[in-house]
Formats: C-alpha cells, sequence, structure tokens
C-alpha cells in the first residue's frame, strides 16, 4: 500500500469518528432537552378555589323621566252629554270616585224618571191584584219634555196566577228600564280615577272640536315614579323588584334609590312605528323598545315631575361565581377543571357561563357550591390527570 493511500484511509477514519461523535452529542442534547421540559412540566403548580356564593359587579343603565305616581286627565267626552261644568278648581285635593265634570242631565234625568213611574205603576198592579183579586187597569202619562203617551203595566186575562206572572215579567223589564236609566243619569258625571291634587281645569271647551280637550288634570303630588324604554338586550338583564340607583343632572351630588316596578311584555307602539317606518325606509331597523317604571323608594328631596334622570339597575342576586381565570372557552362552550382531593386527578367539566367583571365569573350550571376547581388551568392538564398538590386560594367573595 502506498503512502498516500494511508493518509486518505487516516482521514475517512477520522471523519467516521467525528460523525459518530457528532451523532452522539446531538442525541445527549436531544435527551437534556427533554428531560428539562419534563421536569418544568412535571413542576407546575396549580391553585385551586372552592365554588362560591356572590354578586358580579355589573349594572345596566338606562335613562327616564319623573312622574306622578298616579294621575288622570278627564276629556271632554260628548256621549256623556253636552254643556259639561268642571265642579272642582285648580289645587283642590280629589279622592277616587270624586265628581270632576258634571253634563246636562236634563234628558237623563227625564228618562230615568220616566223609568221609575213605569215600575212603579207596575207595582200597584201587582198590589191590586193580591189584594183585591183584580189587576189595576193600564194607566197612561204623557211626558212633558216630549209630549209622547205612554202606557205602563199591563191587561191582564186568564187565571189568577197567569195574571200574577205576566204582571212579574213585566215587573222585570221595566226594573231593567231603571237600571239602564240609572247608568245613562250616571254617565253624566266624570269622575276622579285617582287620589291627588287638580293641578289645572279648563272650561273653554269647543264641543264642535276634533282633537281631545282636557278638561281637568290630576296628579298625585308627592309620590312620584320613573318611566322610561328598555331595549330587548336589556330585558335579559332586568327583572320586576330590581333595585336601582336614581341621578339627575341638576343634583349631580344626590342620589335616590328605587326599584323595578313594571316592565311592560310587548314593545311600545311608538317604538314599533318607528321600526316600520325605518323597515320600510331602508334596509336596518331599530331595535324595539319596551316600557318600563320605577319606584321611589327613598325621599323625594328635590326631585320634580319632568325631572330627567338616569336610572343604574344593580345586579345584587346571589350566585355561583368562580375566578374569571378558571373559565376555558372553547368554540360555544365554556369549561372548568374540578379538582378531586381523593386521587388528586382533575375532570373537565362543561358550564353555562353568565355574566363576569374584573374578578369574578358567575356560574348558571354545571356546579354545585364547595366543589373546588382549578383556577389557573393550562394546555397540559388533561381528562384524569394526577397533579401535584395545588396551592388553595380564595375568591373575592370569600374574602368578602
Amino acid at each position: 500500500m502506498t503512502r498516500k493511500s494511508k493518509r486518505i484511509q487516516g482521514k475517512k477514519k477520522w471523519f467516521a469518528l467525528g460523525g459518530a461523535a457528532a451523532v452522539v452529542l446531538l442525541g445527549l442534547l436531544w435527551w437534556k432537552s427533554q428531560s428539562l421540559q419534563g421536569t418544568k412540566a412535571s413542576s407546575q403548580t396549580y391553585t385551586i378555589s372552592k365554588v362560591t356564593e356572590g354578586k358580579v359587579a355589573s349594572s345596566t343603565l338606562l335613562s327616564g323621566s319623573i312622574k306622578a305616581q298616579s294621575e288622570q286627565y278627564v276629556y271632554f267626552d260628548a256621549t256623556k252629554g253636552s254643556n259639561p261644568t268642571v265642579t272642582v278648581n285648580v289645587g283642590d285635593q280629589v279622592s277616587m270616585g270624586q265628581q270632576v265634570v258634571q253634563y246636562d242631565t236634563t234628558a237623563a234625568q227625564a228618562a230615568y224618571d220616566q223609568a221609575v213611574r213605569n215600575y212603579n205603576k207596575i207595582g200597584r198592579q201587582i198590589t191590586s191584584l193580591k189584594t183585591t183579586g183584580v189587576a189595576s187597569a193600564p194607566e197612561t202619562s204623557v211626558d212633558e219634555s216630549t209630549g209622547q203617551t205612554t202606557t205602563s203595566g199591563i191587561t191582564t186575562q186568564g187565571t189568577y196566577q197567569e195574571q200574577l206572572q205576566a204582571l212579574y215579567d213585566a215587573q222585570a223589564d221595566a226594573q231593567g228600564e231603571v237600571d239602564k236609566a240609572q247608568i245613562a243619569l250616571n254617565n253624566t258625571s266624570a269622575l276622579s280615577e285617582v287620589n291627588g291634587t287638580v293641578v289645572e281645569v279648563n272650561n273653554n271647551i269647543d264641543p264642535t272640536g276634533k282633537s281631545n280637550q282636557a278638561m281637568v288634570h290630576i296628579t298625585s303630588e308627592g309620590k312620584l315614579e320613573v318611566e322610561g324604554t328598555l331595549t330587548e338586550y336589556d330585558l335579559a338583564n332586568i327583572k320586576v323588584d330590581q333595585a336601582v340607583k336614581i341621578k339627575s343632572k341638576v343634583y349631580p351630588d344626590k342620589e335616590w334609590d328605587g326599584k323595578i316596578t313594571y316592565i311592560s311584555n310587548y314593545p311600545s307602539q311608538s317604538a314599533t312605528a318607528a321600526t316600520a317606518d325605518a323597515t320600510a325606509s331602508s334596509s336596518t331597523s331599530s331595535s324595539p323598545s319596551y316600557e318600563y317604571k320605577a319606584e321611589l323608594t327613598s325621599d323625594l328631596g328635590d326631585l320634580k315631575q319632568g325631572f330627567t334622570v338616569s336610572v343604574e339597575v344593580v345586579n345584587d342576586q346571589q350566585s355561583l361565581v368562580v375566578p374569571v381565570s378558571a373559565l376555558v372557552s372553547k368554540g360555544d362552550k365554556n369549561y372548568v377543571w374540578l379538582y378531586d382531593k381523593s386521587n388528586s386527578r382533575v375532570l373537565r367539566k362543561e358550564v353555562t357561563a353568565g355574566d363576569a367583571d374584573a374578578k369574578l365569573q358567575e356560574i348558571l350550571t354545571g356546579l354545585e357550591k364547595d366543589q373546588e376547581i382549578i383556577t389557573n388551568p393550562d394546555n397540559n392538564l388533561k381528562e384524569g390527570k394526577k397533579i401535584d398538590k395545588p396551592q388553595e386560594e380564595k375568591t373575592s367573595s370569600e374574602e368578602g
């Protein structure tokens, strides 16, 4: 073998040894990397907390205006009669059922009187039949206002019992006429439907006018409420009897307490009409609005009718809560990881999430109070995985 061939074979040998060493070195580096990753994963420290009851610090802001809790406008009504006269004055205190307007009663009173006379005449016929065995003859009268002749009573024929029954039937009919005449007479008066104060009176009514003409305005001063509208999105978060905080720009440093007393089940007519118009004129439609009312439960102070106010609906509902960090979302589903102390394993649990604030997440379904959950879950958690003993932490509701 020549000297040149020996040199070439020596170089090949060293190259082979170097390559083998490089492979070993890379293998060692890879093993060390995996070992470090495993050590890092196994050293992950999880924290747990209990499912507790608490309140999520969320609220809804509405607007409204201050109005009387009880209010009535009495409008001119031609069906009640003519020549209406207001029987109260501005400043009068009126009670429910009190007369506030009186229409002309001439025709209604005459009809009532005539109906009563007819009823009484039949009553006399019944008395006559029972005492003498003979019914008195029908009586004829003339209505002075109309000149119309009216015959009351009946001409009785047949047996005594047949005559008496016929008179009883006629008396029942006459009573019906009296009742109808009484209703017509009562309807000549307009009555107050609320307890309150007369704040407006109008005696200058045009009977031929086509528009509604208010003759009396009654309001319950000292009993005020907030009226306004809310959207379909607010309906999910607001319920009757929820507490509210009321503020006015007129008095920015003051606040009044109240509660929601009414939420309409149907959108307001004006909102529906506006939505229909918007839909007809363009491709967009506005959200419908629903009327609401809120009662003031604190001292009225400086609040007056007509004030525009803001209404903050406070969430005071107790519910199950967990730290916000405990919730894991995948697609349209939400989960938390339960921790089982008996075997140190974790279990993924699907839940229904509600409202949330900066710290707490409301859980509507899927959990029970005092269950323990992982508050800092990560991708290393697997169903049934055994983990080192986690650290315990408290939720804000427990600390409070």
